[in-house]
């Protein structure tokens, strides 16, 4: 019963935050497809940060990252700073943007350098000249509320805008909440799916991508 109970639980959060469509989508896909992961592809050229946001940020202080920075923060467990995302910053694969409150980290954004974006084990997009890839981000609990991951993707673009990137590109897991609402909040537009079915007997792994063509077109980057 409290099985039962716990899955009643689940599928009410989905329907109050996202409509029945989403709720019947996420049922289906539990009984017909358990062994495929589905995401939704998002892309963001115009980020909207909240006026609150970039008044309360007016003094602080947005710079990607050098390596001697991010080891000093990893000091701080909560800040969740690997060995290999330090590693990724060095070797020159990714940069991390720095939201530093004086000395003080409010939140932080990283992208690959590179066009290829990481999906999965095997799995990569390769994006449009104009798009990179935001695949992580934090804020800092006590800076929390402001609505400043918005306000981090409008610097990122602006400190990129010389390297020819206007857009913005990430993925969440459908079923992901809370990271649904954050990309809706931030201006991201769903611009296709991508499903990962893994069939255990036969040992293969099959993909299927969905795209917006007018993201991948010419014409978008211009």
């Amino acid at each position: 019963m409290g099985s039962l109970s716990k899955k009643f639980e689940y599928i009410s959060e989905h329907y109050k935050a996202r409509g029945l469509k989403h709720a019947l989508t996420v049922i289906y896909r539990k009984i017909a497809s358990p062994n495929c992961s589905h995401r939704i592809l998002f892309a963001l050229s115009k980020p909207r940060p909240v006026d609150l946001a970039i008044e309360s940020a007016k003094d602080h202080t947005f710079k990607f990252a050098e390596v001697d920075e991010l080891k000093k923060l990893q000091a701080n467990p909560d800040y969740f700073i690997s060995d290999e995302y330090v590693g990724h910053v060095a070797n020159g694969s990714a940069r991390c943007l720095l939201q530093l409150d004086g000395e003080k980290l409010a939140g932080y954004a990283w992208i690959w350098t590179h066009k290829l974006a990481y999906i999965d084990d095997g799995f990569h997009l390769n994006l449009p000249d104009d798009t990179i890839y935001n695949f992580k981000g934090y804020t800092n609990p006590d800076y929390r509320g402001f609505g400043y991951q918005a306000l981090r993707h409008v610097k990122l673009l602006e400190l990129l805008k010389d390297e020819g990137v206007k857009r913005l590109f990430g993925f969440v897991e459908y079923r992901n909440l809370r990271s649904l609402s954050g990309v809706k909040k931030s201006g991201y537009e769903r611009v296709g799916t991508l499903t990962i079915a893994e069939n255990k007997k036969k040992q293969k792994v099959s993909m299927k991508v969905e795209l917006d063509d007018h993201f991948w077109s010419k014409k978008a980057r211009t």
